[in-house]
C-alpha cells in the first residue's frame, strides 16, 4: 500500500489535491506554516485513527472532508473521513471504495458508509494481514489483540517531535499509558514473521486466561475466609445461647447440629434456668477463654522454638560445612601411609600431630553430623505445619469466645438492668433469629463448584503456556533482527552517527542500541538531535526494507516530518531549505541520499514521503520534490480562507 494523493474538500465542494508518486522518494519543501506536517495527521486519521490531532486553524475551520487515495496489490482505495462536528475530539465515521483506477470523487458524492475500524480492517486484509482476531474471553472486559492496520501504521509515521526524541522510536510509542508501546512490542515479531499470525492472539489469550484464573483464586479464598467466618460467627452465637440459658448445657459439634441447635430456639419455648446455672455457664465460658489463650500463647512459643532451631542448624551447617571442606583437601593425597612421615612434605613427624586417618575419621564425623541435621528437618517443617494448623483452630475458638461474652455483655446491656431472666432470653432470641436471617454461609456445593472453576482456569492457562516455545520465537526474532541490524549499522556509519560500529533494535524495550567498548549505549545515552533522528531513519528505512524483501504485510510506505531539523536552527535557514555551514548541508544531502538509495533500491514496492524545510539545490533532490510551498502557496489555498 502506497499513497497517491492527499484530497482536502471544503463545504461548497472545492477541491485541495496533493499528489505523490509511488515506488519513490517524495519530497514537500516548504516554508514554515504552510501545512507540511499536517500531511501525516490527515494520512493518519484517514487510515483509521479515531483520535483529532490536526492543529487548530486554517485546516479545521475551512475542510469539511479529508480524503486519501491508496495503491494496492490489486487496485486503489478511496478513504474519506467527514471532519468531526465543532469541539468533537474524535470521530468514527468514515467512508470507502475500492476500484482498479479510482480517483477522487466529487464532493456529491461523498457520504458515510462505514467507520473507522472497519476502513483498518478492509485495507488490512488488502494488503495481506490475514484474520487473526480471538474471541473475548469469559470476564473479560477488554476486545482481544488483534495485530491490524493501525498496528502497522505504527511502524510508518514518524512526527517532528518523534523522530527527534531520544526516548522514543515508533509513532505514537509512549501514548494511552504505555498501552500503545505493548502493542507495538506484541505485534513487531508478527510483521517480522518470527511467530504464527496468531501468535499475538494467542498471547492475549494467555493473559486473558491467567487474569481469569486469578479471579477464580481469589473468589475462592474470599468464599473460603467467609465459611471460616460464619463458623466463628456460628460457634460464638451457640456459646451466648448456652451460657443465656436460651439451649440446654449441651455439646454442639458440625454446622449442621449448631444451626439446628439455633433453630430450636425460635422453633420451642423458652428453656427455664435458674441465675445461679447462668453465672456458673459464664464463668466457664471465661475459664475456657483463659486456657486458649495460654495454648495458644503455648503454641506460639514452640513455633518459635523450632523456627530458632533451624536458624541455629543454619549457622551450625556453615561452620561444619567449611571445615569439612577444608578435610576434602585429603582427598588429593591418594592412598597414603598414616606412619610418621608427612604424606605431604616426606619429613619425619613426631606423633605429636594428627595423622591422615584421624583427619579422615574427623571429616566421616562431620559429615554424619550433617546429614543428621539434614534428616531432621523434614519432621521440623512438618511439625511446623501441625503447629500452624493448630494455631489457626485455636485462633477460631478463641474469637468465638471473645464474641459469645461479647454478646453476653450486650444482652445484659438491653436489659437496662431490670434484672429480668425472661427478657434477657428474649433479649438473646432476638439476636438469634438475626443472625439466623442475615447469615450468609458458603455451602459446600459452592465450594466445589468455585474450586473446579479454579482447577478449570489453571488448566487453560497450563495449555495455553504449553503452546509457547519461548526460545524458539526468541531465536526467531533474534535472527530477523540481526539482518535489520546489519542495515542499521552499514546505514549508521554512512551517516556518521556517533558510535555506528554496532548497531541494533531493542524489540523488549523499543529502542535502538549500540554496542560501544564501554558497554551497550541505548539511544537515550546518545547525544545530540542530530544522532536521534539519524537513528531514527535507519531503523525505519531498515524495517522496511526487510518487510519489503521478505513481502511482509506493512504499508510500503514511509512518513517522515521534518527529519532535518536539527540542521536549521534559524528561520532564515527554514525559509531559505539550505543550511548555512558546510557540514550541516553534507548532513542533510547525506540524509536525503539514503532515503533516495534505499527507494531506488526497492523500487516500485517502496515510497518515502518527507515534509520538510530542506530544498537542496542539486538535481536528483530537486527530481524528488513533489510539493514546494513558498512564495504564498500552502496546503490550504487563500481563497479557502
Amino acid at each position: 500500500m502506497q499513497l497517491l494523493a492527499i484530497i482536502l474538500y471544503n463545504a461548497v465542494g472545492e477541491q485541495r489535491i496533493v499528489s505523490f508518486k509511488p515506488g519513490t522518494l517524495n519530497v514537500v519543501t516548504g516554508d514554515p506554516g504552510t501545512g507540511k506536517s499536517a500531511l501525516l495527521d490527515i494520512v493518519d486519521f484517514c487510515l483509521g485513527r479515531s483520535t483529532v490531532t490536526m492543529a487548530v486553524g486554517p485546516i479545521t475551520r475551512t475542510v469539511a472532508w479529508y480524503a486519501v487515495v491508496l495503491q494496492l496489490p490489486g487496485g486503489r482505495a478511496f478513504v474519506a473521513r467527514p471532519a468531526p462536528r465543532p469541539g468533537a475530539a474524535s470521530s468514527s465515521r468514515a467512508m470507502i471504495e475500492i476500484g482498479a483506477e479510482i480517483e477522487p470523487l466529487p464532493f456529491g458524492d461523498l457520504e458515510v458508509n462505514t467507520d473507522a475500524d472497519t476502513v483498518r480492517d478492509q485495507l488490512g486484509r488488502a494488503i495481506g494481514i490475514g484474520e487473526n482476531a480471538g474471541d473475548r474471553g469469559p470476564m473479560s472486559f477488554r476486545e482481544p489483540l488483534e495485530a491490524n492496520l493501525g498496528h502497522a501504521v505504527l511502524l510508518c509515521l514518524q512526527r517532528q517531535s518523534e523522530i527527534a526524541n531520544r526516548d522514543l522510536l515508533f509513532h505514537r510509542q509512549g501514548e494511552e499509558d504505555g498501552e500503545i508501546g505493548r502493542a507495538i512490542r506484541d505485534t513487531l515479531p508478527y510483521f517480522l514473521g518470527a511467530v504464527p499470525r496468531d501468535q499475538a492472539v494467542q498471547r492475549q489469550r494467555l493473559t486473558i486466561a491467567r487474569r481469569d484464573l486469578r479471579r477464580a483464586e481469589n473468589e475462592l479464598a474470599r468464599a473460603h475466609a467467609a465459611d471460616e467466618e460464619i463458623e466463628t460467627s456460628l460457634r460464638a452465637m451457640v456459646r451466648e445461647a448456652v451460657v443465656a440459658g436460651v439451649i440446654a448445657d449441651e455439646h454442639h459439634e458440625g454446622r449442621a447440629n449448631m444451626l439446628a441447635a439455633l433453630q430450636s430456639v425460635l422453633a420451642g419455648p423458652p428453656v427455664q434456668i435458674g441465675d445461679e446455672v447462668v453465672a456458673e455457664r459464664r464463668q466457664r465460658l471465661e475459664r475456657k477463654r483463659s486456657e486458649l489463650r495460654l495454648a495458644l500463647r503455648a503454641a506460639g512459643d514452640q513455633v518459635a522454638l523450632l523456627e530458632g532451631m533451624d536458624t541455629d542448624e543454619q549457622g551450625y551447617e556453615g561452620v561444619v560445612g567449611q571445615q569439612l571442606s577444608r578435610l576434602r583437601s585429603l582427598d588429593l593425597l591418594g592412598d597414603v601411609d598414616s606412619g610418621e612421615v608427612c604424606p605431604v612434605c616426606g619429613n619425619s613427624t613426631d606423633g605429636s600431630d594428627a595423622s591422615v586417618s584421624d583427619l579422615r575419621d574427623a571429616a566421616e564425623h562431620l559429615h554424619g553430623q550433617l546429614a543428621s541435621v539434614e534428616a531432621i528437618r523434614p519432621r521440623r517443617r512438618q511439625a511446623l505445619q501441625e503447629l500452624s494448623t493448630q494455631i489457626d483452630g485455636l485462633r477460631q475458638e478463641l474469637r468465638a469466645a471473645d464474641a459469645a461474652l461479647a454478646g453476653l455483655d450486650a444482652t445484659e446491656a438491653g436489659d437496662r438492668g431490670s434484672g429480668s431472666r425472661a427478657e434477657q432470653q428474649a433479649f438473646t432470641r432476638g439476636r438469634i433469629q438475626h443472625f439466623l436471617a442475615s447469615a450468609q454461609s458458603a455451602e459446600a456445593t459452592e465450594l466445589r463448584r468455585l474450586g473446579e472453576r479454579v482447577a478449570m482456569r489453571r488448566e487453560a492457562v497450563e495449555t495455553l503456556e504449553a503452546g509457547f516455545n519461548a526460545d524458539d520465537e526468541r531465536e526467531q526474532v533474534t535472527s530477523r533482527l540481526a539482518i535489520v541490524g546489519a542495515d542499521m549499522t552499514r546505514w549508521a556509519d554512512q551517516l556518521q552517527l556517533e558510535h555506528s560500529g554496532s548497531v541494533r533494535l531493542d524489540v523488549s524495550r523499543l529502542t535502538v542500541v549500540a554496542d560501544t567498548d564501554e558497554g551497550p549505549a541505548p539511544l537515550f545515552r546518545i547525544g545530540s538531535a542530530a544522532n536521534w533522528i539519524g537513528y531514527h531513519l535507519v531503523t525505519h528505512l531498515a524495517l522496511h526494507r526487510y518487510f519489503a524483501r521478505q513481502d511482509r504485510p506493512v504499508p510500503r510506505l514511509l512518513m517522515l516530518d521534518q527529519p532535518s531539523q536539527a540542521y536549521y536552527p534559524s528561520d532564515v535557514e527554514q525559509q531559505e531549505g539550505l543550511p548555512e555551514g558546510e557540514e550541516d548541508r553534507a548532513a542533510v544531502e547525506r540524509l536525503f541520499e539514503l532515503m533516495r538509495s534505499v527507494t531506488e533500491e526497492l523500487s516500485p514496492h517502496f515510497q518515502i514521503i518527507v515534509c520538510d524545510h530542506a530544498n537542496l539545490p542539486v538535481p536528483w533532490f530537486q527530481d524528488a520534490v513533489a510539493h514546494n510551498w513558498r512564495h504564498g502557496e500552502k496546503l490550504i489555498p487563500e481563497s479557502w480562507l
